[in-house]
């Protein structure tokens, strides 16, 4: 005679069938539907006009990359003509506020710097002739590395600078030229490991340049240093002082960033930071660097009293005070490798707080109003915002865009598709629907795996070893709260929901019933008695009103989401408004809401929970109130904005 445990197991494995089974439907539904609009689409193509148009578009794209190369000439060089112009016009004021001889004259009046004994390795890059060392003290012994211009220019100058066994290292270009010989000194009397300065830079000028290549700021600052600064909550580099007076007096300070012109950097601390990026553009390794020097606690300064020249050529106006290009791929790959230090950068003293990033699957801005993902994000957003933390919030057409890829953390609300992560920030998948599109090199890559289900929590973390937590959906009680009674939008029965492209179960069952639901959603008027829907769409500002009125607001699940207990976020909603609500049954719903929802398992079952509710209003209305003070106590947006930050904090060390 089979035992207790062995028919327990037998349940349990086809319940597990059973749920792989509805997957698999699922999933063959979706396919169905693609293949059906690729052959529609594959139909369209056939048409004469339609080939027409598709041979011009492909005429037109083969020669997309040579229109663009010749706009690109067209761009660089009215740029140039316009600094040629502007350098021109600044040419009168010349003689009088840039003459050499009197930069020459305060660095004279400047006191002796004395620096303690040290050795200094310098790479040297692209110089193959002269000395860049003519007057420089006993005190400090120098060797110079050259390295030659290459495509491999940082690789090179990296090896140089990690085969170095002195007290300091450094990197000059080779158009970089001293004003006079106390440059060096200077900065390596700035570098003090026990003061916290771990890094150097001199004030940069431009030099005096003939007319074809002249700039408005010839003779002037070309950068004391450099700042990150955030646009649009992108981070970029902006030159320091960029066009001002030369004034070598001024005291040693510190700068956000430094120029690959000339940096000196104390050994032990360049190897704490990890040294130099791996990428195709020095300055935008330097800078790299020097914000990892200081999220390690160091600080980089800038030395006026050293001051050299910079000659490379300035292409626009713009790089006048932005050296390095924002939209560079370059500069994009260090946003992604070391995006929120650089956001740091830019905010010292509010360090502390977390910059999230939220991306949702609503494929546009334009229609994100109309995806329940969204007004979920949204709601999450402005929790974290109340507990002091900048959010950030996208839809999927950006998910790959700067100002998200430099946030702390990238919160992933998992639609259909996937969203790739970024090295250098911590990455989480918040899983509340479509439990079948989750596959594990997608667990495996992010830092933390949310899931708005116990039951499938449990199942994936037999999957990956990424943690996984669980961080069910709410509501926002700052907007959903119950709201007087709207004529125009007092039903007997409501339902709110999309169709999805199929007859929801909800609707589905409610007609084989009996019953007779005001509808509020896309898509029903071809498939349903017109005169059921109320309405096209309705607003989640007036979601409320329209939970408030009704006698009795019906709810469904996917198939997947009910097998594997996710609880749809319209049932945390509606029972914020005090509203009665009758769902589907799934696992897990009378814990999460003290038995206020009323679960039906097929049409005969639903037509006696709606008749009970709608002979009793008093004790629905009860029973609601029971449910909305579980939600108050237990599932709003700001209970979840503390586990999220809590959860983070268990399973996530500081980037």
């Amino acid at each position: 005679m089979p035992s207790e445990s062995s028919d327990h197991d037998a349940a349990a494995s086809r319940d597990v069938e059973a749920e792989l089974a509805a997957e698999r439907a699922a999933s063959a539904y979706w396919r169905t539907v693609a293949r059906k609009r690729e052959a529609d689409y594959a139909k369209l193509r056939r048409r004469p006009s339609v080939r027409v148009l598709l041979g011009v578009e492909w005429r037109l794209l083969r020669l997309r990359p040579a229109i663009a190369a010749v706009l690109e000439r067209g761009h660089a060089f009215v740029d140039r003509l316009v600094l040629a112009t502007n350098a021109l016009c600044a040419r009168p004021l010349r003689r009088s506020t840039r003459d050499p001889a009197t930069l020459r004259a305060k660095l004279a009046a400047l006191p002796e710097p004395s620096v303690k004994r040290r050795r200094v390795t310098l790479v040297d890059v692209g110089r193959r002739f002269g000395n860049l060392l003519d007057t420089v003290p006993d005190s400090l012994e120098v060797d110079v590395v050259r390295v030659g211009a290459s495509p491999d220019i940082v690789d090179d100058v990296r090896r140089a600078l990690e085969s170095a066994d002195s007290e300091l290292v450094g990197v000059i270009l080779a158009s970089t030229e001293a004003c006079d010989g106390t440059w060096l000194t200077r900065l390596a009397a700035a570098i003090d490991d026990g003061a916290g300065v771990l890094a150097s830079t001199p004030l940069l000028v431009h030099p005096e340049r003939p007319p074809s290549h002249a700039t408005p700021h010839d003779g002037r600052v070309r950068s004391a240093g450099l700042s990150l600064e955030l646009y649009g909550g992108v981070p970029v580099v902006t030159a320091r002082g960029a066009g001002d007076t030369p004034a070598p007096q001024r005291p040693v300070h510190e700068v956000g960033a430094a120029s690959a012109a000339c940096l000196l950097v104390d050994r032990a601390g360049y190897q704490r930071s990890g040294g130099l990026p791996l990428t195709d553009d020095l300055d935008v390794a330097v800078a790299e660097l020097c914000v990892k020097l200081q999220a390690r606690g160091g600080a980089v300064v800038v030395v006026p009293g050293s001051v050299m020249t910079d000659a490379r050529p300035v292409p626009s106006r713009r790089a006048l005070r932005s050296p390095i290009p924002a939209a560079s791929s370059a500069w994009r790959a260090a946003v992604e490798r070391s995006g929120p230090a650089f956001v740091r950068a830019t905010r010292p003293s509010s360090a502390c707080l977390t910059r999230f990033a939220f991306t949702v699957a609503a494929p546009s801005l334009k229609v994100a109003p109309r995806w329940g993902d969204w007004h979920l994000a949204e709601a999450m957003a402005a929790a974290l915002r109340r507990r002091g933390h900048d959010v950030l919030l996208q839809t999927a057409d950006r998910a790959d865009h700067l100002a998200g890829r430099a946030a702390d953390v990238h919160v992933v609300v998992r639609g259909l598709h996937p969203v790739s992560r970024t090295p250098g920030q911590r990455h989480v998948l918040w899983i509340i629907n479509h439990p079948e599109s989750i596959d594990d090199d997608e667990l495996d890559a992010a830092d933390l795996v949310l899931v708005a289900s116990p039951r499938f929590a449990a199942h994936l973390r037999t999957r990956t070893q990424t943690p996984v937590e669980v961080l069910l959906q709410a509501t926002d009680h700052h907007r959903f709260y119950p709201r007087p009674v709207d004529p125009a939008f007092a039903h007997s029965i409501t339902v709110v929901a999309k169709t999805r492209d199929v007859l929801r179960p909800v609707v589905v069952d409610a007609l084989r019933a009996g019953l007779r639901p005001a509808i509020y959603g896309d898509g029903w008027k071809s498939i349903v008695d017109p005169q059921l829907v109320v309405a096209d769409h309705v607003d989640n500002e007036d979601l409320p009103i329209v939970y408030s009125s009704a006698g009795v607001v019906l709810n469904d699940h996917w198939q997947t989401m009910r097998a594997w207990g996710f609880v749809s976020n319209r049932l945390y909603d509606v029972l914020a408004c005090g509203a009665p609500v009758i769902s589907d049954a799934v696992p897990g719903i009378a814990d999460v809401f003290d038995g206020a929802v009323l679960e039906y398992r097929d049409s005969d079952e639903l037509r006696v929970l709606a008749e009970q509710v709608l002979s009793d209003p008093a004790g629905a209305r009860e029973r609601a109130a029971r449910g909305r003070a579980a939600v108050l106590a237990r599932h709003t947006f700001d209970i979840r904005a503390k586990e999220l930050t809590d959860m983070l904090a268990r399973h996530t060390s500081p980037a």
